[in-house]
């Protein structure tokens, strides 16, 4: 086992794909794939499944992936001990209006935390950036993407709501309430297409853009909302409930272009900025 390996596995895990995995290290597939396979063999077992779509990572993979970003932004750390004047590293990243921003920023603080000469520019999602915090679903084959935490949507409603009886709730009893709706929202395609295929429909109140108008509104009575659950943390003044038959969720990561390349010691902190998202995780 070798560093190399780590981020061979790395690239796999995160991509789901070997040969994507390929393009990002820039190597050729048959290389990642023997280095993976030797790393399952240096192991005793599997680290993923293959299938006609791609890999899914196996419990044992899932388990080795956080011990390997770590052994790997550990030795990038290690070798910037000994690098006496980096430059200066100015970067501009765009967000997304329907992203958490109390994660994005626990994210931009270990990034500069961790990078003494990195400066930032915040830009909206319509302006050029070197980086972007979006989702998976908003990536194409051209782009290069980091997951830095998961979402599962759920459903935001007034405390004194009477939905609020039920530990969880079915996507029927949401039929003709009153809704806060959000545009844009990355998952509105396919909370459209489920609502239709039931032949369901809302009461939409308002509409707006971002994920905190959406809770405010919720809050002060006007409606129920489709949320990302790591969006309403902290909020004592409403009310989450799962679906318990439907699962929606939404991978939210940083990417940039393949052909746009970036200093190793700020990709290992993205890594570590992962990382930090899972130590700080707790439950609503």
């Amino acid at each position: 086992m070798d560093i190399r390996s780590l981020r061979y596995f790395i690239a796999v895990y995160e991509e789901r794909s070997l040969s994507t995995a390929a393009k990002r290290c820039f190597v050729a597939q048959p290389s990642i794939s023997t280095t993976v396979a030797r790393l399952e063999e240096d192991l005793g077992t599997k680290l993923f499944v293959r299938h006609s779509k791609g890999v899914s990572p196996t419990d044992s993979g899932a388990q080795l992936y956080p011990h390997a970003c770590k052994m790997v932004n550990d030795l990038s750390s290690m070798r910037s001990l000994f690098i006496d004047s980096p430059a200066p590293l100015a970067l501009s990243i765009s967000l997304a209006p329907f992203l958490s921003g109390a994660l994005i920023s626990q994210v931009i603080k270990t990034m500069l935390d961790e990078v003494s000469t990195l400066t930032l520019k915040l830009v909206d999602e319509s302006e050029s950036a070197d980086l972007r915090f979006t989702c998976s679903r908003h990536t194409t084959e051209e782009d290069v993407f980091y997951p830095l935490w998961e979402d599962d949507y759920v459903i935001a409603m007034p405390l004194d709501h009477w939905l609020t009886d039920f530990p969880s709730i079915s996507i029927k009893q949401i039929d003709k309430q009153p809704f806060i709706s959000r545009t844009p929202c990355d998952i509105l395609e396919s909370w459209n297409y489920l609502m239709q295929k039931q032949k369901l429909t809302t009461d939409v109140r308002a509409q707006v853009k971002t994920e905190e108008y959406a809770l405010d509104l919720v809050a002060a009575g006007l409606g129920i909302s489709l949320i990302p659950e790591h969006s309403a943390r902290g909020r004592s003044d409403l009310c989450l409930r799962t679906l318990n038959d439907v699962k929606l969720k939404r991978m939210v990561g940083l990417a940039h272009k393949k052909e746009r390349s970036f200093p190793a010691l700020l990709i290992n902190t993205i890594l570590a900025a992962k990382q930090q998202l899972l130590v700080n995780k707790t439950p609503t």
